[in-house]
């Protein structure tokens, strides 16, 4: 019987074919002796340690007095909401919002971090820049409008190119308006 034939016939086994398989230990090389350094066996011979827990720290005392020192030491999860009042100027520049949702028909809600939505992005491939407004709320259409009126009559461009993206709650300004734009918000009261 041939090789072919006993291969086409899957019902034959393997010891029929002509070839005997060798197993899989005599494939593998056989195994070393580790090396055992003469120090090994001498760590036997050393003296066992016998620790022994005294009877004052055997128990443990739950206190919870203390917690309140070491809850100090966290970090905040949030970044607390600011004291000032509504509109008042901070040291550093900061301006506290004095406008509420319905005062204006939109709404520009500050960052968590509670600084302006304002943004500017640069591809440097192509050397553009895009100014960017985000968490929008409300018309904003109307925001649209009225921030573009206010470009042109502060910057006077020659082309405005904006886009409002209401899905996503943005506005996009083609160009560096962003202290423009910081400052229309401001006024406004964001």
């Amino acid at each position: 019987m041939s090789v072919v034939s006993s291969l086409a016939r899957p019902w034959r086994s393997v010891s029929s074919l002509a070839r005997p398989w060798r197993s899989v230990s005599s494939l593998c090389p056989p195994l070393r002796r580790l090396h055992v350094s003469p120090a090994a066996p001498s760590i036997n011979r050393l003296p066992a340690g016998r620790h022994t827990i005294p009877e004052a720290r055997a128990q443990v005392e739950v206190s919870t007095e203390e917690w309140k020192y070491v809850e100090r030491l966290f970090p905040p999860k949030a970044i607390p909401k600011p004291t000032a009042a509504p509109g008042e100027v901070m040291p550093s520049g900061w301006v506290a919002p004095s406008a509420k949702p319905g005062d204006h028909p939109y709404f520009v809600r500050r960052n968590p971090s509670h600084q302006l939505p304002v943004y500017l992005t640069h591809n440097a491939i192509i050397s553009k820049y895009r100014t960017k407004i985000s968490h929008v709320e409300g018309d904003i259409w109307v925001l649209l409008e009225e921030l573009r009126a206010y470009l042109q009559q502060r910057r006077d461009p020659k082309v405005l190119n904006m886009r409002a993206h209401e899905p996503h709650q943005r506005i996009e300004i083609k160009g560096q308006y962003v202290m423009e734009v910081r400052d229309f918000l401001l006024a406004k009261g964001f």
